[in-house]
């Protein structure tokens, strides 16, 4: 037993040192010591809850992208319609369905927007089947420009004078071929005509929704509905401007959109230029050229020889470079075409994916 030492003499215990009368000493105890010091960690962990979304700075995002690539497409008022220019509508398509499909996969939506998503899907499925038709129709103008070159071939400069008579026959009737208009631009092949496909598009868009963007929901609606515009007038003039068809849906943006000026003066400087001239430019070219030749075989037998010679010759070179123009802008058309067909197939496995995960976190038992 462990024992104080000045406890004891308060106690008696032990005998005072001092002789005078002893006086009242405090007893003292052993001191405790508490610990104050605030621990490192709390002792229960804190939810962290993730800052509120402002889907109109969303929205805004998107239009400005939308915007600054809406501007470079600018079509110079009566110039035509060219594959340059189709190739860089398509590029621009391309463009907005991967911004669109980096905002929806960004979006945490609830069950109600099921509808918004199916529309989304089918829409997808149509410009797929509108891709399809195009690389057809590009593909049989591939062959058409062959016959082009058959004829170039035959109908080369020499020095020995004229082309012998059987090569000038050979390359009229392959002439008279390219100028006739069923020779490789029916719609064939296809559930679907182009046109049609596009009327189904504009009929899906209804109305965009209006006011501040308060929800998931309701930006995604907004961005269906702009990817929709987009989609049926770029589509709708790929179709006029490769079938030569005058007529086109038309497509307002409402001035919800930041780019509505800059989208609704394209459409009328375009609309307005393929009611003057249904088929591209470099295509129509080559339709000109070939007349030309044509028309010089068969003045030759009434001009002179040096004559005839140099009108052949020259309407040949012509038709040589028109065709050159011809091939590289439908290449590179193909290749945009196929470039979109790629982006609009991930864009909307995307979207069939998110859609799975989300009706198998809802089957999950709550934990």
């Amino acid at each position: 037993m462990v024992c104080y030492k000045y406890n004891l003499r308060c106690f008696g215990v032990l005998p005072h040192q001092h002789t005078s009368e002893p006086k009242a000493i405090r007893p003292t105890y052993p001191l405790t010591m508490f610990l104050t010091q605030v621990p490192r960690f709390p002792s229960f962990p804190k939810k962290h809850s993730l800052p509120p979304v402002c889907y109109d700075v969303v929205a805004r995002s998107f239009d400005d992208a939308i915007l600054r690539r809406l501007k470079a497409l600018n079509q110079p008022a009566s110039a035509p319609i060219g594959l340059s220019w189709l190739s860089l509508a398509i590029d621009f398509l391309s463009f907005a369905h991967t911004e669109a499909r980096t905002l929806l996969s960004n979006l945490h939506l609830s069950p109600d927007s099921d509808d918004s998503l199916a529309g989304y899907l089918d829409g997808a499925l149509k410009l797929l089947d509108l891709c399809n038709s195009i690389t057809s129709l590009i593909e049989r103008l591939r062959l058409r420009r062959l016959s082009i070159n058959f004829v170039l071939q035959l109908l080369a400069p020499s020095d020995s004078g004229f082309p012998a008579p059987e090569k000038l026959r050979r390359a009229r009737d392959s002439l008279s071929d390219w100028e006739k208009p069923s020779v490789g631009l029916e719609k064939r092949g296809f559930r679907s005509s182009p046109e049609d496909l596009i009327r189904d598009l504009a009929a899906g868009l209804g109305d965009a929704p209006r006011g501040k963007i308060s929800s998931a929901d309701k930006l995604l609606r907004r961005t269906i509905h702009a990817l929709g515009l987009l989609t049926v007038f770029f589509g709708g003039v790929l179709v006029s401007a490769l079938y030569g068809s005058p007529k086109m849906a038309a497509v307002r943006v409402p001035a919800e959109f930041s780019w509505a000026d800059s989208f609704n003066a394209l459409e009328s400087s375009v609309s307005t230029e393929l009611t003057r001239r249904f088929l591209v430019k470099e295509l129509d070219d080559v339709g000109t050229r070939t007349r030309e030749v044509r028309e010089a075989i068969d003045g030759m037998a009434e001009a002179e020889e040096d004559k005839g010679r140099e009108r052949l010759n020259g309407a040949v070179g012509e038709l040589k470079i028109a065709t050159e123009v011809f091939s590289e802008g439908l290449d590179r058309l193909s290749n945009g075409v196929n470039g979109m067909f790629q982006t609009v197939l991930c864009s909307r496995g995307g979207v069939i994916e998110n859609v799975r995960v989300g009706q198998r976190k809802e089957k999950q038992p709550p934990k």
